[in-house]
Order: structure tokens, then sequence, then C-alpha cells
């Protein structure tokens, strides 16, 4: 059985997200491309075969940070804002996932009892 050798595409796109995953934690590049962290984490390593648009997402991101959208609206600035700050919070095991998410339960319950 042959193995056939990457495109000298994909081989480039092979640096440029390791070079990536040595500046920029999996967790941050998740919670600014919307990207699945699990699936950040296998690109970065290498693990694919085409530039896919997660890949070529990930590649203008390395190039040149987020990938910028039209004004975003404060509510969806708002949101990723919680979003990256609960993932820099998670230590992204199954027990520091469910005590993140009965701290979240908790506060909601306050704010609905006022205190």
């Amino acid at each position: 059985m042959t193995v056939k050798a990457p495109s000298a595409e994909v081989a480039r796109a092979r640096r440029a997200l390791e070079r990536l995953r040595a500046r920029v934690s999996t967790i941050q590049i998740a919670a600014d491309t919307g990207i699945h962290q699990s699936q950040v984490s296998r690109l970065l390593r290498g693990h694919f075969r085409r530039l896919s648009p997660n890949v070529r997402a990930l590649l203008a991101y390395a190039g040149k940070g987020p990938p910028k959208q039209a004004e975003p609206r404060a509510s969806d600035a708002a949101r990723a804002a919680v979003i990256r700050a609960a993932l820099r919070t998670w230590d992204a095991t199954p027990e520091g996932a469910q005590a993140l998410v009965r701290l979240l339960r908790s506060v909601q319950e306050m704010k609905r009892s006022g205190r």
C-alpha cells in the first residue's frame, strides 16, 4: 500500500497552521472563529488532506487574526465576549464543564430572584 504525498498547497497550509498552534490556544481560536475546539485542534495538528472551508478559515485567521465581519451588532459582540470568557475559564474537562454550568445557572437563578 502506498501513501500519497500531500500537495504542495496542503503542505504549506500544514506548516502555517503548525506555526499558529504555537502562538494561540485552540480554545481562543475556536472562540474567535466559531469552529469547534476539537476540530481546531485536529486541523492545527495537520490532520487534513484538502483545504476545506475550516482549513481556509484557520489560514485566514493565522494571516490576519480573527476573520472580519461586517459591523457586528452590540449583542453579538457581548455574546462573543461571554463565550470567550467561559472558554478561557474552562479547563477542558467534563468536571470543569459541569462546575462552570452550575456556576452560570446559580448566577441566572440569583438574577431571577432579584438578589
